[in-house]
């Protein structure tokens, strides 16, 4: 129970410092004469316009202004600046969002399901590696935390991530901003919005980035993890004058590429063994005069059958989307809500899993050097219909949602591997084998909400929802060759088909399976007064179960894994003092899973395979705090504190993780930032100095918790100078200013770690105008 006693003590320290509250929850403050006081976005999270402060939930939320403040352009950037998110990710395709303990973990099968929702515009993303759009024109992030099994459009079991974009404005104006920094990087922006007609505004968005690489390859002598992007908006709003019905008419355009990611071995944690790649880098190190740098790798380009050229490591991804919001007042009872939405795109990943193979271009073979570069495509389409009544808010006690939602996913995903090992005994690491898996998911629910106000200042909030999923398909496998330059008679199937299968072989297997659930929530709410809020949630989330990726055989592809499910008891107090310039907002919270869902990298088969954990327990404490100490200084900072372990969990391999810590699970996170406001001569309040930091601690990167993450710290630093009566700043940013190496995956291979690393140190100036 260490942890919970320093649980104990953060929430003491929190709350003796009188600092309070989320950078992330305010915009500026407002200054009212006796002092700058916080003010609060509005949200939607719970479906009713609501300030974060009155929602009994325990919610983030970041104002388009602060996400151009800290260049806040990804999701990995965001994960820096809101408490209990962190970012990994094995590709770009493969986002994993961590929120209390909880992660999509490489469940990139078409029939997975995210742990963490990505909603935009209430819409929800079925596939976040193809929703590859900066983050740019945005009203607000909100970032909800804590599984969700009410009231948003889809399940999820760990929280939610929701972008709501900037709506058109019935008054003419616009802005546009120009960056330019290092690694020849430059980003423009800009809006334009006004009015049509007395009833329909619009708006127009873009955003252009084109970025060299932060990693080099030695081999072929390119640029890694570079960047060419173009992503684009347009909008409609319909509002009559008479206020009855409003229609917004979205449409989004995102595009990017670059020549893929860079991978490095790193020497594992054994000191007595030392992988293959990592002894390979040294003795290239060796040879070449000089040691490698860890961001210089040889990743090789495989030649697939039938092919005379290599093919180049690259990532590519193209999608768009259409959404329409439509609201309707029914007279003083309620309002009516339709959300229409469509998302279509499609993705091509090519890379070098290890970053090295025998092929270095030094002359130096080791037999275990094998390469085995994955090469994987993704077409999706997905429909949803979600439709739901609020009611307004009278003078009844009682208040009310009700609501149906509709979703239909088709994914399709192409995978072809190709591997060559120089070592006749390995014979399953050779030759070529694809995977072509189509599925269909299809998810319905009905939900609804009743809260009671019993006493002026005590309120119960009672919420059901069930769900039916639907998810089937066919996954079609070939081992299309045995062999390699190194064993060309070899006629064993490449992992994970080899054991069972020859050169020629092929399989399909059609799989299918429904699930349904109930999942309830309860929330007690006391509001002493206008400053303070206390809660008190007991909730049940789910996440619907589905299939493998690559399976080895026919069985392998119709057992599938099982869903999982969560309750959550969670207290939570919002609380405002020293007139409102102080603000503090906490949760503590105990989570227990059932059947949850682990997907790792078995470096038996190479493979990845996807268990139900018997059971996951989760339990922290959390809490952002805000303080404005004068009209000119802000300060802020949030932490988390994580008790997690596996209960009674043995993998597929046999192994006994039960009282492991969850993987890819900091157990303490903090952040820490200011903001200073100075006259420049004549011009007051002309300049800002903001800065942040960010601190995760070590983390274990699998189940097994061999491989870890040592904690680390990123700063980042914005000063900016806004001339009074001037419709232009210009500002000098810098991001992990003090270039700390860290990673957004490993994997073990062999006694390597091998890693994909976090971007360096970058830096820049940029320009904005309005008009």
């Amino acid at each position: 129970m260490n942890k919970f006693k320093q649980m104990t003590a953060l929430a003491l320290i929190l709350g003796m410092t009188g600092a309070a509250g989320a950078y992330a929850q305010t915009p500026e403050p407002e200054d009212t004469g006796s002092g700058p006081q916080l003010d609060v976005i509005q949200i939607t999270a719970q479906r009713r316009a609501a300030s974060v402060q009155d929602s009994a939930i325990a919610v983030s939320a970041i104002s388009g202004e602060n996400l151009e403040k800290d260049r806040i352009l990804s999701f990995e950037d965001l994960a820096g600046s809101v408490t209990s998110l962190s970012f990994t990710a094995l590709s770009p395709l493969d986002q994993e969002f961590n929120v209390r303990g909880i992660t999509n973990t490489r469940l990139d099968s078409p029939s997975a399901d995210q742990s963490i929702g990505i909603f935009l515009d209430d819409v929800y993303v079925g596939r976040s590696g193809l929703f590859n759009a900066d983050m740019y024109d945005i009203e607000r992030v909100e970032v909800v935390r804590g599984p969700q099994g009410v009231l948003l459009g889809r399940n999820v079991v760990g929280g939610a991530i929701s972008i709501v974009t900037a709506s058109p404005e019935f008054e003419t104006g616009g802005a546009l901003s120009v960056s330019l920094g290092n690694y020849n990087e430059t980003l423009v922006r800009g809006h334009v919005t006004g009015p049509i007609n007395e009833v329909l505004a619009g708006r127009i968005s873009f955003s252009s980035r084109d970025r060299g690489g932060f990693n080099h390859d030695l081999l072929h002598d390119r640029e890694l993890d570079d960047l060419r992007s173009l992503q684009a908006r347009a909008q409609l709003l319909f509002q009559p004058i008479d206020g009855n019905v409003s229609a917004r008419l979205v449409i989004d355009y995102m595009d990017d590429e670059s020549n893929g990611f860079h991978s490095v071995a790193i020497d594992g944690p054994d000191p007595a063994t030392q992988g293959p790649w990592s002894a390979m880098r040294e003795l290239i190190g060796t040879a070449r005069g000089r040691p490698l740098d860890i961001r210089e790798s040889f990743p090789e380009h495989p030649i697939y059958a039938g092919d005379t050229v290599e093919s180049p490591q690259a990532l590519r991804r193209e999608a768009w989307g259409v959404s329409l919001d439509i609201d309707r007042d029914i007279g003083d009872l309620a309002t009516l809500t339709s959300i229409t939405g469509y998302r279509q795109g499609h993705a091509y990943n090519l890379y070098d899993q290890t970053g090295m193979g025998p092929n270095s271009g030094y002359g130096i073979v080791s037999p275990l050097l094998f390469r085995f570069p994955v090469n994987e495509r993704e077409e999706i389409s997905q429909f949803t219909q979600e439709f739901r009544l609020v009611s307004d808010l009278g003078d009844s006690n009682f208040d009310w949602i009700v609501g149906a939602y509709y979703q239909h996913d088709e994914v399709e995903k192409y995978d072809r591997f190709w591997a060559e090992v120089p070592f006749p005994a390995l014979a399953t690491l050779s030759g070529e084998s694809h995977w072509d898996n189509f599925a269909e998911t299809t998810s319905a629910a009905v939900f609804g909400q009743l809260g009671y106000q019993f006493t002026e200042n005590f309120r119960v909030v009672a919420g059901i929802r069930y769900t039916r999923d639907e998810k089937s398909g066919t996954v079609f496998a070939r081992a299309v060759e045995g062999g390699d330059a190194f064993n060309p008679t070899d006629q064993v199937a490449l992992t994970p088909l080899a054991g069972t299968y020859v050169e020629g072989d092929t399989f399909s297997a059609n799989y299918g399976m429904e699930w349904e659930e109930v999942t309830p929530q309860v929330t007690a709410e006391y509001e002493p007064n206008d400053n303070a809020l206390f809660y008190l949630t007991w909730s049940r989330g789910y996440k619907g179960g589905g299939f493998e990726d690559d399976p080895a055989n026919p069985a392998a592809a119709q057992a599938g894994y099982d869903p999982e499910t969560v309750e959550n008891i969670e207290f939570g107090a919002k609380l405002d003092f020293f007139d409102r310039r102080a603000r503090l907002n906490i949760a503590a919270f105990m989570m227990d899973y059932q059947d949850l869902q682990v997907t790792q990298t078995d470096d038996g088969c190479l493979c990845n395979i996807t268990d139900n954990a018997a059971d996951a327990e989760i339990m922290g404490i959390e809490a952002e705090f805000q303080f404005a100490a004068t009209d000119r200084l802000m300060m802020w900072a949030g932490a988390t504190v994580l008790e997690t372990e596996y209960v009674d969990f043995v993998d597929s391999n046999g192994l006994d993780t039960s009282g492991n810590t969850l993987q890819r699970t900091p157990e303490t996170q903090f952040n820490v930032g200011a903001e200073l406001t100075l006259d420049v001569g004549a011009w007051r309040d002309a300049l800002s100095i903001r800065g942040n930091y960010s601190y995760q601690g070590e983390m274990f990167w699998a189940p097994d918790n061999a491989q870890t993450e040592d904690a680390y710290g990123l700063l980042d630093g914005r000063v900016t100078l806004t001339p009074p009566d001037r419709d232009w700043t210009v500002s000098v940013w810098g991001k992990n200013l003090t270039d700390e190496i860290y990673r957004t995956n490993i994997i073990a291979f062999f006694g390597d770690e091998v890693s994909r690393l976090g971007a360096p140190r970058t830096y820049g100036i940029e320009l904005s105008t309005t008009f």
